[in-house]
């Protein structure tokens, strides 16, 4: 009984800290920040998020989805997702007008229906964001802004690292414990 409480308590312990990491990961996947829900834009119905929460110097992340743009379906689901569209996201400081540029990618997403822009902003303050999306019948576009803080110490994943150590530390010494104490011992029989 106790060896399969521990153990189950070990395998929670370990999913918490992965849990804590995994924050990040996700806004890869589009569920960062979102900015932008299901807006008409031209052809297409744009989806967009944004990731770390809060932005923080030295890393933005902005993930974008897109779909067929449907007059019969108000809710944004029915139109096939757009995977050949060119997609350029801009990020400009309101207070140095300084321009960033980056193509918006399947390679750099997690989930490969989304397209996704990764910056580098050095300076804290207020940013624009635009999301262009060349298509057929030219040029859409979108925008929203967002405050890029100072970059702060990541302590959650510091944290989240020390504690998935320790636990795989613990769980090796579990195991040690229980499996030579725990394991039937072969006996032979007396002859």
């Amino acid at each position: 009984m106790m060896k399969t409480i521990g153990r189950g308590a070990l395998f929670l312990l370990i999913l918490f800290p992965l849990f804590l990491s995994g924050r990040s990961l996700l806004a890869h996947a589009g569920v960062g920040t979102q900015q932008i829900n299901n807006v008409d834009l031209g052809p297409y119905r744009i989806w967009v998020w944004s990731d770390p929460e809060p932005p923080q110097v030295g890393i933005y992340h902005v993930a974008v989805a897109l779909t067929e743009s449907l007059d019969s379906d108000p809710n944004g689901f029915a139109g096939e997702s757009i995977l050949d569209a060119d997609v350029v996201v801009e990020m400009e400081h309101q207070a140095s007008s300084l321009l960033l540029v980056a193509q918006a990618t399947h390679e750099d997403a997690v989930n490969k229906l989304f397209y996704e822009a990764i910056f580098a902003p050095q300076q804290t303050g207020m940013w624009e964001i635009r999301v262009i999306v060349q298509g057929p019948d030219g040029p859409v576009q979108t925008s929203y802004t967002d405050e890029v803080e100072p970059a702060t110490f990541p302590w959650m994943a510091v944290g989240g690292g020390l504690l998935a150590l320790l636990l795989a530390g613990a769980g090796v010494a579990l195991y040690l414990y229980t499996g030579e104490k725990g394991a039937p011992q072969k006996t032979r029989p007396a002859r």
